[in-house]
């Protein structure tokens, strides 16, 4: 027994450290976040740093993350700029660990299963560690990477809360949703819908008055908390609130949905099990659907299309998807099951609701968002199915084979996926991160410039975050549709000849390199670089009106 804990220490270890290095690729290319969102967090931690108070300014819920960058930069100091990517790979990889813890408490809650706690847990940080959609959204400076890992801890200790009705569990719960709002708005929404499935659930086993007023007192506490502060800081703290006016512009249909949480979360425990792999056939069939049929046609119009690469690193998932169907018997417990009913129903409600609400690019960044919570509670299943295969005794020597060629090609498929991760969703090229020397283009033309300047979307974003310059990529997205030429300081890159200006949400759009090349001899170059990716800025020749 000793020997096997070991191993299984040895194991998980081995792989939390893989995710570790896997996640931290980025800073292998360059110190910088690679995201933007980075680089607004950052610059906030760098004024809370300088003046002793967290700006509250931007966003309502950029508080928590902002402080966790100034403490970090302070502890070490570090310029924030500096620690913010470290800091998301640590955290992406503590992720990855309590997912494995998770996985290895539901199968532990669910005695019907004929299969070792710490093989699932060891394949479920291998799956986690490897993932690219998941390994994408765990590996980014951004205030979800910390309100993934906080909502897998309130979902288990609401959970045990309920099972064991021990204050110290609902302690927990209570810290934890108190600062959710704070943290970030998009995941309160997904925690808000996994407290009330598991609340549902519980009441639904425990019919009593008070698990009813317990239940509902806890659930639209929360929601009543999170109105309460949204509002509060929309209209007395001038404070942005993104996602909730999605919610607000629909009430009705995100109630119906609601309602369909509800009765789903109950419904999938008691019905049969070729029922529930027929709805779970159908909710996943439906995600990948739409991703194949999105790259012949907007689905959100206005917004772009898959590209073909990641359409294809994007199919290679529906292997570890099919996986799950074979141990969809672990829903059968409610110890184990609810925690993944819940983690699954509630991102799965808001793609729902976002597709049916408006066909718009914010109800794709929505739906887009919401699909990072699914891909846990999918993995866990897969990891129960492929522990079975490998555990599985007394099997010919043909289906042992067929049972070690499928767990390799599920292995295969969720490894090929991962550069999903790197590369830009929106285009399919290379690796989306801030180089150095596109770093000091930006702050060259930042701090040079007397007047107003444009890029595309990721480089004006960096220049409104760090700089606070007023920066806008409208008119390059003018001059690449066959506009004229912007009359004002254009940072432009040679990447603009071949994958594309970036102009989120609308999709990249390109400039021949003959043309690239005469525009820019047209005009007066002033800066240029020759990085991976070149750049120059350049202004009008002669007088010029600005953009």
């Amino acid at each position: 027994m000793r020997k096997r804990r070991r191993r299984f220490g040895l194991a998980l270890t081995a792989l939390v450290l893989l995710a570790l290095a896997i996640r931290s690729f980025p800073l292998y290319l360059s110190p910088y976040p690679s995201t933007l969102d980075g680089f607004n967090y950052a610059a906030m931690a760098r004024t809370a740093t300088e003046t002793g108070s967290v700006p509250l300014t931007g966003r309502a819920d950029s508080l928590l993350f902002t402080s966790l960058f100034a403490v970090t930069g302070t502890v070490f100091d570090a310029d924030p700029l500096y620690v913010a990517q470290p800091l998301a790979t640590t955290i992406g990889a503590i992720i990855c660990f309590v997912g494995a813890v998770v996985a290895r408490r539901i199968v532990r809650d669910t005695p019907h299963l004929s299969v070792r706690p710490s093989t699932v847990a060891t394949v479920t940080a291998g799956l986690l560690a490897v993932q690219g959609l998941f390994l994408r959204r765990t590996a980014v400076p951004d205030e979800e990477i910390v309100a993934i890992l906080l909502s897998l801890i309130v979902a288990v200790s609401l959970h045990y809360a309920f099972r064991t009705g021990q204050r110290r569990w609902y302690g927990i719960v209570g810290l934890l949703l108190g600062i959710f709002p704070i943290l970030h708005t998009f995941t309160s929404l997904v925690v808000g819908l996994v407290v009330t499935a598991l609340t549902a659930r519980h009441v639904s086993r425990t019919l009593t008055l008070r698990s009813l007023l317990c239940g509902v007192g806890l659930a639209g506490g929360f929601w009543a908390y999170i109105a309460v502060y949204y509002r509060t800081a929309a209209t007395s703290l001038s404070l942005t609130v993104p996602y909730v006016d999605r919610i607000t512009a629909y009430p009705g249909l995100f109630v119906a949905w609601g309602i369909v949480l509800v009765i789903g979360v109950v419904w999938i425990q008691h019905t049969s099990l070729r029922i529930r792999q027929g709805a779970y056939l159908a909710v996943i069939g439906s995600f990948f659907a739409v991703v194949i049929l999105n790259a012949f046609t907007p689905i959100f119009p206005g917004t772009v299309t898959t590209p073909r690469t990641v359409l294809g690193l994007v199919s290679l998932l529906v292997v570890v998807a099919l996986t799950a169907v074979a141990s969809l018997d672990v829903l059968d417990e409610y110890r184990g099951a609810v925690l993944l009913v819940a983690l699954f129903s509630a991102p799965a409600v808001i793609i729902g609701f976002s597709l049916t609400a408006s066909l718009t690019p914010e109800y794709f960044a929505t739906a887009m968002r919401a699909q990072t919570f699914l891909h846990l509670p999918i993995l866990i299943i897969s990891a129960i199915t492929v522990s079975r295969w490998l555990e599985r005794r007394g099997d010919s020597s043909p289906r042992r084979a067929l049972r070690i060629l499928l767990v390799l090609l599920v292995v295969a498929t969720v490894t090929a996926s991962a550069p999903l991760a790197f590369i830009n969703l929106d285009s399919g090229s290379a690796l989306t991160t801030t180089m150095p020397s596109e770093y000091q283009g930006i702050e060259f033309v930042s701090t040079q410039s007397e007047s107003d300047w444009v890029s595309d979307h990721p480089v004006t974003r960096i220049g409104v975050y760090v700089f606070d310059e007023n920066a806008t990529f409208d008119p390059v997205a003018n001059w690449l549709s066959g506009g004229s030429s912007p009359a004002c300081p254009v940072l432009s890159q040679r990447s603009w000849t071949t994958t594309g200006a970036h102009l989120f949400p609308t999709a990249p759009k390109t400039v021949s390199p003959e043309a690239y090349d005469r525009w820019l001899s047209s005009r007066n170059v002033v800066y240029a670089s020759n990085g991976r990716d070149p750049l120059a800025i350049s202004m009008p020749s002669g007088q010029y009106s600005g953009c």
